[in-house]
């Protein structure tokens, strides 16, 4: 029983290959263009560029196509102050920083995509299969690089309630990479959402709901797929039922997901 496809996750190594299968899955994401190093160089003028025929206009984001290499840089307009947002891993409390430099790198090869205001937010979702999904917000780095920090020295997450196609996109994501336990990056946006990053095997290290709903969903797949008959007939098994949808299955419903073992 594989539970998360290894040659797929080839696949999340290149924000290339990420975005494309975001795009053959029918997945809401920004509007993008891909330069490879060697390419027509990018055009660019004052408040804007050109990449591969695709124009994007500032405030637009630079991500290299290496989905290890966490320094993004985020442009703003001149009308905006100018110069850059630039993010990296976190050192200490820091996650990013402003530079006065406006200009794109010209070194390596880089997605560019619109930018999206999410009013400072960013949703981060773990799926465990294609019917489980738990969400959390945190301040969004791209804010102003401060990072937000409970009494334990820990970053400051809220529990989010994903809407119904929301849920449906965390169902594709973990299906489309073939990865059973996988995080993604989604932004909300003008009452849209989209997802901007894939992350493969990730999981959250402290919340005691997730871990037990995950626990409970990874023995129930495993049990089902090599050994059916122990799932159906032991009485020394922890009681394992599908984690399951419930509430208002609507569009404009926000509904969340609950383990229905108890």
């Amino acid at each position: 029983f594989v539970v998360n496809d290894l040659p797929a996750q080839y696949d999340l190594q290149d924000r290339r290959r990420v975005y494309k299968i975001l795009q053959e899955s029918g997945i809401a994401m920004p509007r993008y263009a891909i330069y490879n190093d060697g390419d027509e160089p990018v055009e660019e003028r004052h408040d804007h560029i050109r990449v591969a025929g695709v124009e994007f206009s500032k405030p637009f984001v630079e991500k290299p196509v290496d989905a290890e290499d966490h320094n993004i840089h985020i442009y703003y307009p001149s009308d905006a102050g100018g110069g850059s947002q630039r993010l990296f891993r976190k050192i200490g409390n820091k996650s990013s920083e402003y530079s006065k430099e406006g200009l794109i790198r010209r070194n390596g090869s880089f997605i560019y995509e619109d930018f999206k205001a999410t009013g400072g937010t960013d949703v981060k979702v773990y799926t465990v299969g294609p019917d489980y999904a738990h969400a959390e917000a945190r301040k969004s780095p791209a804010l102003d690089g401060r990072v937000n920090r409970d009494n334990e020295g820990k970053e400051i997450r809220y529990p989010v309630i994903l809407t119904a196609k929301e849920k449906q996109m965390a169902r594709t994501v973990a299906l489309a990479f073939k990865q059973t336990v996988c995080g993604f990056d989604l932004l909300r946006a003008n009452g849209k959402s989209y997802v901007c990053d894939v992350n493969g095997f990730s999981f959250v290290k402290t919340s005691k709901k997730y871990c037990d709903d995950c626990s409970h969903i990874l023995l129930g797949l495993i049990l089902t797929a090599v050994a059916p008959d122990l799932l159906q007939n032991s009485t020394k098994l922890p009681l394992v039922e599908p984690v399951q949808w419930v509430g208002d299955e609507s569009e404009n419903e926000s509904v969340g997901l609950v383990r229905t073992s108890q």
